[in-house]
């Protein structure tokens, strides 16, 4: 008797356990995988670009962007984020946008698990000379969040 009762109690125990493993599945959640923040550098001579360099388990990434303050503007405030992914060899641009207001913007990349980067780059403005300056100054001060699903 006592090892029948124990034969139902193990059992009902692992239907519970399957149960509950598949109402509760971990791969759904949304997990935040890091924030993010920066300036970009000024520059005459080159288009200087910032990289957030950051690894997913996850199958697919969300990158919220914003603006916090266009600090130098050249009279042509912007910024093209870009959300890239790596290979092993070399990375591959998934989605990019051109910023220039300070409204949030969200990129998406459902690609995998694996190396990922966000790259920030001023939107150049030439001043047509074949010398330096060839650029016009621009900074702009940024900030941003990227969660996993």
């Amino acid at each position: 008797m006592a090892k029948n009762m124990s034969f139902k109690l193990s059992s009902l125990f692992l239907a519970l356990l399957i149960m509950f493993g598949f109402s509760v599945s971990p791969a759904s959640a949304e997990v935040l995988i890091t924030n993010f923040s920066g300036t970009t550098t000024p520059s005459t001579t080159s288009v200087p670009s910032n990289y957030h360099h950051f690894y997913s388990t996850k199958d697919s990434v969300s990158v919220k962007f914003k603006v916090d303050e266009f600090i130098q503007t050249a009279g042509k405030p912007g910024v093209e984020v870009k959300l890239q992914r790596s290979n092993g060899f070399w990375w591959s641009t998934v989605t990019s946008k051109i910023v220039t207001s300070t409204s949030a913007v969200t990129l998406t990349g459902s690609t995998g698990s694996g190396d990922w980067r966000i790259v920030v780059t001023e939107v150049p403005v030439p001043t047509g000379y074949d010398k330096p300056p060839l650029y016009k100054a621009k900074s702009t001060r940024y900030s941003g969040s990227v969660t996993g699903y």
